[in-house]
């Protein structure tokens, strides 16, 4: 995952720098585990954030329950069932790797923040 603020910036980025032809393939993002997003949310919080494995049979009914319709947790499914499978490769050569700089706990701080505007 990647903050929309560093997806904008690189876009912003992009768009305004020196012009390239062909192909381009980049890489936006930082690899961050599941347990250090919840820490990250846990110290928003102030609470004690623990991040667990959801078994495969219960994908549809996790999905439905962070809002997707019923009957439509499929593509979300699909996207899951391609990282698990390794389908959706990083660090393929002749990527460009750029590092996200926006954290979980910003994320979330900013979120929190909104909320109490």
């Amino acid at each position: 995952m990647v903050a929309s603020d560093d997806i904008g910036a690189e876009v912003a980025t992009l768009l305004t720098g020196p012009a390239w032809s062909g192909p381009r393939v980049i890489e936006l993002g930082s690899i961050v585990s599941a347990d250090e997003v919840a820490g990250q949310l846990g110290e928003v919080l102030t609470l004690d954030v623990k991040a667990f494995a959801v078994p495969r049979a219960g994908w549809a009914e996790a999905f439905e329950q962070f809002g997707i319709p019923k009957g439509h947790t499929g593509p979300a499914e699909e996207m899951y069932e391609s990282v698990n499978a390794g389908w959706m490769d990083l660090g393929v050569t002749g990527t460009e790797h750029i590092a996200g700089t926006t954290s979980a706990r910003d994320v979330f701080a900013a979120a929190q923040n909104a909320v109490k505007a």
